[in-house]
């Protein structure tokens, strides 16, 4: 299955950073855990400094996670 992201990532690429996490590895499980992430698929968005934005569990489809990512872009830029 191809992520939802693919495609986001080129778009944003110069002010957004995207990481994708196993959540049944280490540090994915970890991640997950602290988050409180129920599973796969499950979406993030943190500020830069790693305050919680937005935060999704379930199928999302680019457009909704592009209007969301626009949306925490413009949030970051107006707090500077």
């Amino acid at each position: 299955m191809t992520p939802v992201v693919n495609g986001l990532e080129t778009a944003f690429a110069d002010v957004v950073d995207f990481r994708s996490l196993d959540a049944t590895s280490g540090i994915g499980q970890r991640a997950f855990n602290s988050y409180g992430l129920p599973g796969h698929p499950s979406y993030l968005i943190l500020d830069p400094q790693g305050e919680v934005l937005w935060r999704s569990f379930g199928p999302q489809t680019k457009q909704v996670l592009a209007d969301v990512i626009e949306v925490a872009i413009a949030a970051v830029l107006e707090s500077k």
